[in-house]
């Protein structure tokens, strides 16, 4: 919760205005403290940021601004567009378009802001798979090609990895399902399937351990084993890295026969089940295929 100064500065609104459309146009509803005192939440906050768009970015008055935002919560919830393959980027071409020419002048202070305004207009699942993921792969075949510096890619990348863990720690986890841990194994340098995956997992309750891109072997298995870990999650973007993953299955299963694996990315190139690995692919229905699975069964016996 944050009081009125704090919300002002993180919205970098005059608390004048905070007041005004609360008072005024019945925008939100903030906490009070037994002193009187205003207490934002942070869906207040996010309330507030998506009115601030409205009235500054799409000149909309605030007045129809809140009737807007009010009608949205009466509504059902926004369904998330999932695309069959997460390259599915046509329909989000402008904002993708936006978020690349932001990046490419290292304008981080308007990508932020773009990233901001998007996910206030669109589901989170929608922004990282159907923006986010083009927009990376645009990145890095930019990079190749030499239209862009590995000085771009690095720092848009740290940004959207900012973006990940943010929403890594939002989502309550559950001391009833299985603790993972996520890696690319060595040799893997691309993380952004893990950071979707570990993303899927996070928002079904998962607690997830994330060690991301790079992971050497040495020490995994102590850590697995110390963290009671049931699942190791990895993801690999070429089918070249399948023998380093059947490795990390091989020496960790001898340390802890009880591990499985899940095994996600652009280098599975079918969906497989093997022993106590499933290769699941990068496809969002195919990793909700394996949790349905799973819930026929026990996860903790599975």
């Amino acid at each position: 919760m944050y009081n009125i100064k704090a919300a002002a500065k993180l919205l970098d609104m005059p608390k004048v205005t905070i007041r005004s459309w609360e008072t005024r146009y019945n925008a939100i509803t903030p906490a009070r403290t037994e002193s009187g005192h205003r207490l934002y939440s942070d869906q207040n906050l996010e309330d507030l940021k998506w009115l601030k768009i409205q009235v500054q970015d799409r000149g909309i008055k605030i007045s129809e601004a809140v009737k807007q935002l009010h009608a949205s919560k009466r509504k059902p919830a926004e369904k998330a567009v999932i695309p069959e393959t997460s390259l599915d980027a046509e329909p989000f071409s402008k904002q993708i378009q936006e978020l690349y020419l932001a990046a490419s002048e290292m304008d981080t202070e308007r990508f932020n802001y773009l990233l901001d305004l998007n996910f206030s207009l669109f589901h989170y699942r929608t922004v990282f798979f159907s923006l986010i993921v083009p927009l990376m792969i645009r990145i890095g075949d930019e990079w190749k090609n030499g239209s862009l510096t590995v000085a771009h890619e690095h720092m848009i990348s740290h940004i959207v990895h900012q973006r990940f863990a943010h929403f890594f720690r939002v989502f309550p986890t559950s001391a009833e399902l299985p603790k993972v841990m996520a890696l690319c194994p060595s040799g893997e340098h691309h993380q952004l399937g893990l950071l979707l995956f570990t993303l899927f997992l996070r928002e079904n309750g998962f607690p997830v351990m994330y060690f991301g891109q790079d992971t050497p072997l040495e020490g995994l298995a102590e850590a697995a084993s110390q963290q009671q870990t049931e699942i190791v999650c990895m993801s690999i973007s070429d089918s070249d890295l399948r023998q380093a993953v059947d490795h990390y299955i091989e020496k960790l299963s001898q340390e802890n026969p009880r591990l499985r694996f899940l095994i996600g990315g652009q280098g599975v190139e079918k969906q497989l089940h093997q022993g106590q690995a499933w290769y699941l692919g990068e496809s969002y229905e195919s990793w909700q295929q394996w949790l349905d699975e799973q819930k026929e069964i026990p996860l903790s016996k599975a």
